[in-house]
């Protein structure tokens, strides 16, 4: 009796197993359902991506995009991908703030924009300025390559006298205006990467 009592138990305890393994696997693929198909971007699985990918610094993106007619989408994937939001941050190459940009660089957009070279190195940290400058300097990339965010954003990598010598090579484009191929691997994944942040912006702020 006793035995027939412990295999009674033991089929029990093995039919309740089973349940509950059945509702964690439908569970894990509701969740996989949930974050990974369809398109709505509201409730949990909204708060998740606009986590991973923050809209910071508002007021200047939007000030800058309105200015230079340039879309606040795509400023804020060049943040991200360029500083992770961070003002104060500096590269191993001497690129500083949000946009990251070089203090020769700096200087050069100063005289383009203004004609005048009013503010030193130190004004890159401030999030207003830096971000219009750089939205500037994206402004005039996206209109040399004829809105091809793609190219604007090696360019805005690895220099426009790079890219343009890539257009005009065979193995890199071929019509010397879009490029198929970036030599450099590191610009080649930056672009990579500002590109998919650009169309994950679109896609859960539109």
């Amino acid at each position: 009796m006793n035995r027939a009592r412990q295999t009674r138990r033991k089929k029990g305890h093995g039919v309740l197993g089973f349940f509950l393994t059945l509702i964690l696997v439908l569970a894990i693929l509701g969740a996989i359902v949930f974050f990974f198909t369809g398109d709505a971007m509201n409730g949990l699985k909204g708060k998740v991506y606009s986590a991973i990918y923050p809209q910071k610094y508002t007021a200047e993106v939007e000030r800058s995009a309105a200015e230079f007619g340039v879309d606040k989408n795509l400023i804020y994937a060049v943040i991200r991908t360029e500083s992770g939001f961070r003002p104060e941050v500096e590269s191993h190459a001497g690129a500083v703030g949000l946009m990251q940009l070089m203090p020769s660089t700096f200087e050069w957009l100063q005289e383009s924009l203004d004609g005048e070279i009013s503010h030193d190195v130190t004004a890159l940290t401030d999030p207003g300025i830096n971000v219009r400058y750089g939205t500037y300097f994206l402004s005039m990339l996206l209109k040399d390559y004829d809105g091809n965010v793609r190219t604007a954003a090696a360019a805005y990598n690895a220099g426009f006298v790079a890219v343009n010598g890539w257009l005009e090579d065979p193995a890199c484009s071929s019509d010397g205006k879009t490029l198929s191929a970036i030599p450099y691997e590191e610009t080649a994944s930056y672009a990579d990467k500002v590109e998919e942040a650009y169309e994950m912006y679109k896609k859960i702020y539109g």
